[in-house]
């Protein structure tokens, strides 16, 4: 099978991630990302969340004081473990360039530690 993924994807992550679907009321849920790459994330939710919906996220990498911001596209919504809960793979629609760096910076330290770990 040929592999269609664009950027390289850290998995698994240490990232922090917050979501909440933009326009509705309340806070949003928060947990560590399954998986990030600099044109996305993988992440639990607690319900089934529609492809196209958009979500305000707030990432916080473990070597940044300053969260990141962020908002995403959902590609795709699933259940892969009976009634766990659903894992939701998003696309970066809105990002500052700058965050998108420190997300590269973030994947690329990652790897070159785990490289280091394994040598």
């Amino acid at each position: 099978m040929q592999e269609r993924r664009r950027f390289v994807r850290l998995a698994p992550s240490l990232v922090v991630v917050t979501c909440k679907v933009i326009g509705q009321e309340g806070e949003g849920d928060s947990q560590t990302a399954k998986d990030i790459s600099q044109g996305g994330i993988r992440f639990s939710v607690g319900e089934r969340l529609p492809n196209g919906a958009k979500l305000e996220l707030e990432l916080k990498l473990p070597e940044e004081a300053v969260p990141i911001q962020a908002q995403v596209e959902v590609a795709w919504c699933a259940r892969f473990q009976g009634n766990g809960p659903y894992e939701v793979g998003c696309r970066f629609i809105q990002i500052d360039p700058l965050d998108r760096g420190k997300i590269i910076r973030h994947i690329h330290e990652a790897l070159k530690q785990r490289r280091a770990f394994t040598s």
